[in-house]
């Protein structure tokens, strides 16, 4: 197992709170709060979803011009801050890990 670690920041004068949570064998690590939104860690990258239900989702943060066949790249928020540069399908779908998620899998 790995940990993941997750800044809070409570507001105003309070300082943030670092959450390390375990990373489960298979990758995931167990949800937190943060708001209203649940959030974890799926092999490193950042999902969320409102009100703890519905699909997990990931967070694109910004888009490459398309490509002449209509991909191109994104970058997707990493668990922790940061961000990584996957690929979009011209059906937009984006590449985490090998595998192609829908446009109901990611939000921007």
């Amino acid at each position: 197992m790995g940990s993941s670690t997750l800044q809070l920041s409570l507001g105003l004068d309070a300082p943030p709170i670092l959450l390390v949570r375990q990373v489960g064998t298979d990758g995931i690590s167990a949800p937190v709060w943060k708001g209203n939104w649940q959030v974890r860690s799926f092999h490193g990258f950042h999902q969320g979803r409102e009100g703890g239900v519905g699909q997990w989702t990931f967070y694109v943060s910004s888009f490459s011009a398309p490509a002449r066949d209509g991909g191109g790249h994104c970058n997707v928020l990493k668990f922790g801050g940061g961000l990584e540069r996957v690929p979009i399908d011209a059906k937009d779908r984006i590449t985490i890990l090998g595998r192609k998620y829908g446009r109901s899998r990611w939000t921007h």
